[in-house]
């Protein structure tokens, strides 16, 4: 039950939070990380990232990892129904979503709080998802440049509610 309420609340927050960012998406440059915190569902900052296959040669295939402060839950947005991800910090092992709502394939908070770690200290992540019509996307891959800095920004405004 309470893994079902958090998968709700974290495709909530992932929806508003990706909605509210306004240019998040293909016009955003790659490699870019960016910080927002909206008032929808209570004050909730978040880091996030379009992720797009452009630099694979996969052009048209992306998705959204997304950081929510307050949930302290990492979520990977996928066009279609998720219905497994997984990611990867530097040579780190893989680390699989432990469920995915409607297109949001949100981790476990142990395992958000460790690949979180990871990425402040590490330099590349690769996310792979796979959707519910039996389609994978990815693993595509992304440079945490910047990470750090935008974790830092939300972490301090959501601390400033």
């Amino acid at each position: 039950m309470k893994s079902s309420v958090l998968a709700a609340l974290g495709l909530a927050l992932v929806a508003s939070s990706a909605s509210a960012q306004g240019p998040v998406g293909q016009n955003q440059p790659p490699d870019q990380w960016v910080m927002n915190c909206n008032t929808e569902r209570g004050r909730d900052c978040t880091v996030s990232a379009m992720i797009d296959g452009g630099s694979d040669n996969l052009l048209g295939t992306f998705l959204i990892l997304s950081y929510s402060v307050a949930y302290t839950t990492l979520s990977v947005v996928v066009d279609g129904y998720g219905q497994r991800a997984a990611m990867q910090v530097d040579g780190n092992p893989f680390i699989t979503t432990g469920s995915c709502t409607g297109n949001a394939c949100s981790f476990e908070q142990g395992n958000s709080s460790q690949l979180v770690q990871e990425m402040l200290t590490g330099s590349r992540i690769s996310v792979q998802a796979s959707t519910q019509s039996d389609s994978m996307v990815g693993p595509l891959k992304q440079s945490l440049k910047g990470f750090a800095e935008q974790y830092q920004r939300a972490v301090q405004a959501q601390q400033a509610r």
